[in-house]
């Protein structure tokens, strides 16, 4: 009989998420020859090898995955336990995990979820900001109850429904050529230096997608992970932007810059909440999930 403490499964969970033991053990506050012993202890009950050893860092053996899924299943389950007590002794009626993309939470998002934390002040919103792919990957593992995404992307296991949407503009500095515009295609900067978000969010995907439908690669001149930032390094001329409008605006009126709609049908993009397909929500999951249907943009 396997006897696994919650400790161990979730540093065997950092392991796989790091590849590294020596990371694994930083992250959940464990000595390094500690952390050997407890994954030797479980490789030991489970009678498997559940990583293999490479030249520079670990990787999960088949039994390691499997081990993985039910570790990361128990975890949630052990989290929900302490976060419901929690919840009980301060007298809140439960807590809901959101997880949502930077293009979300600018789209209304973020005051949808300030109206609901005012109208039901016992239950609690813990909320992580993730690009929309892992987003998704939080709301399958369990890591989140409610995933908002820019729709487009595979949802296996998960089901959805619509919630908003938000439109991409172009962002330049006054002098340049295409600054008095109303709008501007995509091909038309097909010659331009990009400042663009960092690969993994869904505006990076889709214009380098939608470059390389026009047979074109885009001169990416400066990667960034922030909204913000991407403004600054445009105003500092090292490119042009694509942002969601809703973002751009304050941004450029702050730091001068000019905004121009981008001419695309693509440049229209659909927002959707997402959740576990099959499974029952907790009472505060889903008195969120109906706000969210009903808000104003659904």
């Amino acid at each position: 009989m396997l006897h696994h403490d919650l400790q161990s499964l979730r540093l065997f969970v950092a392991i796989c998420e790091t590849r590294s033991l020596s990371r694994a053990a930083e992250r959940t506050h464990i000595a390094l020859s500690a952390a050997s012993r407890r994954l030797k202890l479980l490789e030991d009950q489970a009678g498997l090898a559940l990583v293999r050893r490479l030249p520079h860092g670990v990787e999960p053996t088949p039994a390691g995955l499997t081990t993985l899924a039910y570790a990361e299943s128990v975890l949630h389950l052990a989290d929900r336990y302490v976060a419901a007590v929690s919840d009980l002794r301060s007298g809140a009626r439960g807590t809901v995990r959101v997880s949502a993309s930077s293009s979300a939470l600018v789209a209304g998002l973020a005051t949808d979820l300030a109206a609901f934390a005012r109208s039901h002040p016992d239950i609690r919103i813990d909320l992580d900001e993730r690009p929309s792919a892992d987003t998704i990957e939080a709301v399958t593992r369990k890591q989140a109850d409610v995933g908002v995404i820019i729709r487009g992307q595979a949802l296996e296991g998960l089901s959805s429904f619509p919630y908003s949407r938000d439109r991409l503009s172009v962002v330049l500095v006054p002098e340049h050529p295409l600054a008095d515009r109303t709008a501007v295609s995509f091909r038309e900067l097909m010659d331009e230096d990009f400042v663009l978000l960092e690969v993994g969010t869904a505006v990076n995907r889709l214009v380098v997608e939608r470059a390389r439908d026009l047979g074109r690669h885009l001169k990416v001149r400066v990667q960034v992970r922030s909204f913000e930032v991407m403004c600054q390094m445009v105003r500092q001329g090292l490119g042009v932007g694509i942002l969601p409008e809703a973002a751009l605006r304050p941004l450029v009126t702050a730091l001068d810059l000019r905004l121009v709609h981008l001419d695309e049908p693509w440049a229209v993009r659909e927002i959707d909440v997402c959740v576990r397909q099959g499974e029952t929500p907790s009472r505060a999951t889903d008195h969120l999930l109906k706000a969210l249907a009903g808000s104003d943009f659904a």
